[in-house]
């Protein structure tokens, strides 16, 4: 088992430069959306010219099995979701050695330009009757993601296959579900970071300061054994939350180098499911969740695990659509 991060996204479709016109999506001039994505995703996705996604390859993942070559894709009509695994190759233009991981790291081979690495991706697409906004669902890994080369994908399919139609494709953030989180949810860690710290407050953490560096210094605290993050804490940062206000009051963060513009980024779990909530700047809070999942044998997220995970994220929501 493994940690993966979900991206999720909500999106409409609507006409070129009204954007406030949105559609429903099952009723778009007599075309579904859902059918579409069910019937046609994967052939789109096959056949998507690399330049259109900056010389990135993008194909549904195969297996075999036997004689048989079956995509890792499925549909659900009733729940009106897609889901499968896409396959996004990257760095053609570079010729790249490949190694073993051992103490002599030998050369197994080089990998020639013109070549792409593959790397697989969990994705969900939901279409809810009745709505004129669907969710799409992203698996991220470490630093990987395939937000880039989806979002292009997606909008040309609804483009081609809605009459013409835009698609706009924003961070899920729903207010109350993140007050829940903060409120009730158990902490796994708070940190605070402050990106550029006085030349004062470097020199008193490194004991000399070079003129014109930047340092930026992060402080994480992590509850341990049965200790928990304490409530009034919990009230800081939901205060800091709604007035951008409350939890670096006093001096006590101030003699350690931290003010009004550090931030804060909670981990909370709650019901299950662990969000990190990341309050930067105007708190800006990233679609971004952890779930715990089974890998495959290549070491990827296996697809039967990923896609009931989640879907026990998205019930998580009660947003009523899985």
């Amino acid at each position: 088992m493994e940690n993966r991060k979900l991206e999720i996204y909500t999106f409409i479709a609507h006409p070129n430069r009204k954007p406030t016109e949105n559609v429903v999506l099952e009723d778009v001039f007599g075309n579904d959306l859902y059918l579409k994505l069910k019937n046609g995703f994967p052939n789109f996705v096959d056949t998507f010219p690399p330049l259109q996604i900056d010389d990135k390859t993008a194909k549904i993942e195969k297996i075999k099995n036997g004689n048989e070559v079956k995509s890792i894709f499925k549909f659900n009509d009733s729940l009106r979701y897609i889901a499968g695994k896409i396959m996004i190759g990257d760095d053609d233009g570079k010729e790249q050695d490949v190694v073993e991981s051992n103490k002599e790291k030998t050369v197994l081979y080089t990998k020639k330009k013109g070549q792409s690495v593959e790397r697989p991706y969990y994705f969900m697409i939901i279409v809810p009757l009745g709505l004129k906004y669907g969710f799409i669902v992203l698996e991220r890994e470490g630093k990987h993601s395939a937000k880039g080369v989806f979002d292009k994908l997606f909008r040309k399919f609804v483009y081609e296959n809605l009459s013409g139609l835009n698609c706009k494709i924003s961070n899920f953030v729903e207010s109350e579900i993140i007050k829940e989180y903060l409120e009730f949810g158990q902490y796994n860690s708070i940190t605070l970071s402050q990106k550029i710290i006085s030349s004062d407050k470097a020199e008193q953490y490194l004991g000399t300061y070079i003129d014109g560096s930047k340092y930026k210094v992060e402080l994480r605290i992590i509850p341990l054994e049965n200790s928990v993050i304490p409530f009034n804490t919990k009230k800081k940062i939901l205060k800091n939350l709604e007035n951008n206000e409350g939890f670096f009051e006093g001096t006590e963060f101030r003699n350690i180098g931290f003010d009004d513009d550090a931030n804060v980024k909670v981990v909370a779990t709650k019901d299950g499911n662990t969000r990190t909530i990341d309050l930067e700047d105007t708190f800006k809070v990233r679609p971004y969740y952890v779930i715990n999942v089974a890998n495959n044998n290549k070491g990827f997220s296996d697809f039967k695990n990923i896609n009931k995970e989640a879907k026990k994220l998205i019930r998580g929501f009660d947003l009523n659509i899985l």
